[in-house]
């Protein structure tokens, strides 16, 4: 089975004052066991800043 996916790409654009990176959101297409493996991914990262958030609320709850 195909599904289709919304990612965010890295691209490098020209402009004025040189190249710059830019994201972009696409679509792709994967197979099932390419979109099974990434949404298990999906669940078990944490971002730094979600990290540093319940850090900080459990931490105020330790006083």
């Amino acid at each position: 089975m195909k599904h289709k996916i919304k990612v965010m790409v890295e691209t490098e654009k020209n402009t004025v004052f040189g190249k710059k990176k830019v994201y972009e959101e696409r679509v792709i297409t994967v197979d099932d066991r390419t979109f099974r493996k990434m949404q298990k991914e999906k669940k078990q990262s944490y971002s730094i800043e979600e990290m540093m958030m319940y850090d900080e609320i459990f931490d105020e709850w330790d006083d």
